[in-house]
């Protein structure tokens, strides 16, 4: 099936690894022209050099999303570049571990900045530019934990935060063509990701934690969300706005 894809322009936040690489892969194989962004120069530059190599279209701007000033210099960059924006994917997120008492106002504001403010920001850049090309779509990257209660405090927090920003985002935008849509990913192990070094320290958690929360015996991987993605993106999705879509394998209790 063809997507309707080609030829459209794509911003990723957090593109260098995990999720946002396979995002970044995902949607370039469906002739997607990608802008990737994350704090990590490296790990960015050679994700970036890896989808060129394969013939496919990247700009690549290390910053960090919690700054303004960047992230307006990188969306400008990115029109510039490809004359304007269809899709945005907001994925950059974490949090500090900790009990209400262990994480103070800093940590909190500091998830909130990351999980959640930022997205609200370049929501509000590209959506201006998506209006300019007749829609768009913006891909919210919540959480099972933002669904339900479980992760560290504010990070559950600030990606239910994400969820309600979402919905109510869709339905101011939807007269101007511009879909938003969150994706509510289960726990997804990669090399060099939180699952992967948390398992390594401790094999017992690991088997605890499959046999108790993962109906199919393991944890996702970074592609299957990452397909999510282009579904959503696709304007054959044009009647999805609005919607919380749990990628989990059954990891999430909640009903709806």
């Amino acid at each position: 099936m063809d997507l309707g894809l080609s030829g459209k322009t794509a911003m990723i936040t957090g593109a260098s690894r995990g999720l946002g690489r396979a995002m970044a892969m995902a949607l370039a194989a469906e002739g997607v022209r990608l802008s990737l962004c994350a704090r990590g120069a490296d790990a960015l530059n050679s994700t970036a050099a890896e989808l060129k190599a394969a013939g496919h279209h990247v700009i690549a701007e290390a910053a960090d999303v919690g700054n303004h000033a960047a992230m307006e210099r990188w969306t400008a960059n990115t029109v510039k570049a490809y004359g304007g924006i269809d899709i945005l994917v907001n994925n950059a997120g974490g949090a500090k571990v900790g009990t209400l008492q262990q994480v103070d106002d800093a940590g909190w504001l500091a998830a909130f900045e990351l999980n959640f403010f930022s997205a609200v920001r370049l929501s509000r850049l590209c959506a201006v530019e998506m209006e300019k090309r007749g829609g768009g779509s913006i891909i919210n990257i919540s959480s099972v934990y933002g669904r339900e209660a479980g992760g560290p405090l504010s990070y559950n927090s600030s990606k239910a935060a994400m969820i309600s920003f979402t919905k109510g985002l869709a339905r101011e935008l939807a007269k101007k063509s511009v879909r938003v849509n969150s994706i509510a990913p289960g726990s997804i192990i990669y090399p060099g990701g939180t699952w992967e070094g948390l398992f390594k320290q401790n094999p017992e958690f690991e088997k605890d934690f499959v046999a108790h929360e993962f109906p199919a015996g393991r944890l996702g991987r970074p592609e299957e969300v990452a397909y999510a993605v282009v579904m959503l993106a696709s304007p054959r999705a044009s009647w999805i706005t609005g919607a919380t879509i749990p990628v989990d394998g059954a990891q999430g209790r909640a009903n709806i």
